[in-house]
């Protein structure tokens, strides 16, 4: 069973004993997210919740948490004479011309840092020892300004946690109540700035996801009691519940990047090694690049200006999705979002008291989206809420309320445009060599859209697209991404690396034996972050330890070499190049047969029911064909104008392209002169 909850609805989908992939979908409940989870299971399966073996997860609460600041109160402590990084930041800004830029506010103030005396150097050696009464005194002071959380952060604890862990002890004993986070458990890495970030955000996120994720786990142990939780992390993978309550910044992302690795999967099936993955909700729309079957990977991420330092798919986003708000600035000019209407109320046309004007609700007005086939019909919208929302919108602009929501959907879809080519023009990769794959409730109906403008052929929607993230949570494997800092020029780096990969290793045997996982079930990738001396920033490569071993200083530069021109087209003549971190990937793949159960979709029994009908495309009115998506047989075609009006999304097929069924009832798009 698997439950991905976003800003506007909670997806559930599931195998049944006879090998049917089912489905359910019900708005989410923003207040607090596992209340919709637990409601979308009792309605879902009612008296047969026992039955339940596992429960994967992933879930935009934490996300939202901190783009909404709704965490917890956090306090910090650090190294005496650096009480200000948080505030002080970086010298970067997002706009070098902004006169009047003002950095991200910290999670944490400066009224709840306070700073102990200690300090361990740059190469691990304690310098001076840790004031033990004076740590106890402020962090006693920080409990009477009310923090609930406390996160610590000494400098140069990536070298030697020694520090880190003994005021751990210490306030275990003298606080237990207190959640502790430390960042040389969060993010043992360099990087003063970033690892204080991360901790921070790790503690601000700590008792609401403690909560959340225990409402879960009680609520499981309640009513299935032999159920384990799963929850996905934004590396692509997912871990047992109690490992992502100790780390909850890993939870940040974790619903879009089950939605990559699904694309991952079934890209493996159809065929397709380069995707552009295309992910839009209700809030947001999500966007990745696949290249040769592999996502990418960043190791720093930034959730609402501040950074994030834990491995995450690499996915861009932006704030363009069906529940996005259109509205008009001072100067008269039509936007979209990043405003939503979440769930509730939700756009105007769900009738729940919504009056703002959505990207749904100029679909309702154009006709693509039918008001009593929303859903699979398990929710009618109500066309004439649409109409007047978007109609006030329109008065203001001075034109038709046609035009006004062509208008809405155009921008959404550039929106979308820019984002696709920040992830693959603005990179060095050119969009006209991938497939883009549209799923999420929005994605389908733009997909050809976007298609079209990056000069793209191909889009192909996959089986159950209003909910593929769900659907990806099934097929993601056990996961954890390990990183380890440590500065050394390559010539003399050989038997470091080995020793440091094989520490690393232990550590991850040790934490896979306890969630019932042995060695011989973990795959392993080894990964190494070089940079040419002097540089400021690395570049990971991925490394073959016995070809290492094997062919010693000459393989190491050269797969540098080699990364670095094609990243950024150049490559330095020298070997001056230094080994800054190491991280290490284990994993245990997935035994579930979803994959497979897809693959082979039963055929429809029935003929396929089409229905002529009328929309407005283009800003004019056009006869357009309408499909039941799950009647259409394998090898079933139609051309544009159509809609393929699925349970859990809607296709659009523009006049120009064809549209074919295929393998596991994912539906092919391709622009008609070239397919």
């Amino acid at each position: 069973m698997a439950v991905e909850t976003g800003g506007t609805f909670t997806d559930l989908i599931w195998i049944e004993d006879d090998g049917r992939v089912c489905t359910h979908k019900r708005p989410s409940t923003a207040r607090d997210p596992s209340e919709g989870v637990i409601r979308g299971l009792e309605e879902a399966l009612s008296d047969r919740i026992q039955h339940i073996t596992q429960l994967f997860h992933g879930s935009t609460a934490a996300t939202n948490a901190v783009l909404e600041r709704k965490g917890c109160r956090a306090g910090l402590i650090t190294t005496r004479g650096f009480r200000d990084v948080l505030a002080i930041q970086r010298q970067t800004r997002i706009n070098v011309y902004a006169v009047a830029f003002e950095k991200p506010q910290p999670l944490i103030p400066l009224s709840l840092i306070r700073e102990v005396t200690e300090r361990v150097g740059v190469s691990g050696d304690v310098l001076v020892p840790l004031d033990e009464e004076e740590l106890a005194g402020s962090v006693a002071d920080l409990l009477s300004h009310g923090i609930e959380a406390l996160a610590v952060c000494f400098l140069h604890s990536y070298r030697t946690p020694i520090h880190e862990e003994r005021a751990a002890c210490i306030l275990r004993e003298r606080f237990p109540q207190l959640p502790v986070v430390l960042s040389s458990h969060v993010l043992p890495a360099f990087r003063e700035y970033e690892r204080t970030s991360t901790t921070a955000m790790a503690a601000y996120l700590a008792p609401m996801v403690d909560r959340y994720l225990g409402n879960l786990e009680s609520y499981l142990a309640a009513r299935a009691s032999g159920a384990s939780l799963f929850i996905m992390q934004s590396s692509g993978g997912v871990v047992p519940s109690s490992a992502a309550r100790a780390r909850p910044v890993d939870m940040l992302q974790s619903g879009p990047a089950a939605g990559v690795m699904a694309a991952v999967r079934v890209g493996s099936l159809l065929g397709d090694q380069n995707i552009i993955t295309l992910d839009m909700g209700g809030t947001s729309t999500d966007v990745a690049l696949i290249t040769n079957g592999s996502a990418g990977v960043a190791t720093e991420k930034e959730v609402d200006g501040l950074p994030v330092g834990v491995p995450s798919v690499d996915i861009a986003n932006v704030g363009a999705g069906g529940g996005s708000i259109g509205w008009i600035d001072a100067g008269g000019m039509l936007h979209i979002g990043p405003h939503s209407a979440g769930a509730r109320p939700g756009p105007a046309c769900y009738g729940h008291g919504g009056a703002e004007p959505t990207v749904t609700d100029a679909l309702v007005q154009l006709g693509w989206l039918r008001a009593q086939n929303f859903l699979g019909g398990r929710m009618p919208l109500f066309p004439e809420c649409a109409g007047l929302a978007v109609t006030k919108l329109a008065d203001r602009l001075g034109q038709s309320v046609e035009l006004t929501a062509q208008g809405m959907i155009d921008i959404a879809v550039a929106h979308t445009n820019r984002c696709v080519r920040l992830v693959s023009v603005q990179r060095g990769y050119d969009p006209r060599d991938y497939v883009i794959y549209a799923y999420g409730g929005m994605g389908p109906v733009v997909g050809a859209l976007v298609a079209q403008e990056m000069k793209i052929a191909r889009v192909v929607v996959p089986p159950h697209p209003g909910l593929f993230s769900a659907l990806g949570l099934l097929m993601s494997d056990l996961k954890r991404i390990y990183r380890k800092t440590g500065f050394m020029r390559a010539p003399n780096a050989l038997d470091e690396v080995a020793d440091t990969f094989d520490g690393m290793r232990a550590e991850a045997i040790a934490e896979f034996s306890r969630y019932g996982y042995s060695a011989e079930k973990i795959r392993w990738e080894t990964w190494v972050e070089m940079r040419y001396l002097g540089q400021g920033f690395e570049l990971p490569v991925q490394v073959d330890l016995d070809r290492l071993a094997a062919e010693g200083r000459p393989y190491l530069t050269r797969i540098f070499h080699q990364a670095h021109r094609a990243r950024y087209g150049t490559a330095a003549p020298n070997d001056n190049i230094e080994l800054v971190s190491y991280r290490l990937v284990a994993q245990v793949p997935s035994d579930w047969r979803s994959f497979d159960r897809l693959e082979h979709r039963a055929q429809p029994t029935a003929q396929p029911c089409i229905e002529d009908g009328r929309v407005i495309f283009a800003g004019e009115e056009q006869a357009c064909r309408f499909a039941r998506g799950e009647a259409l047989p394998e090898g079933y075609m139609l051309t544009g104008l159509a809609i393929i009006e699925d349970e859990t999304a809607t296709t659009v097929v523009p006049p120009g392209w064809r549209m074919r069924v295929s393998t596991a009832g994912a539906l092919l798009l391709e622009q008609e002169h070239r397919a």
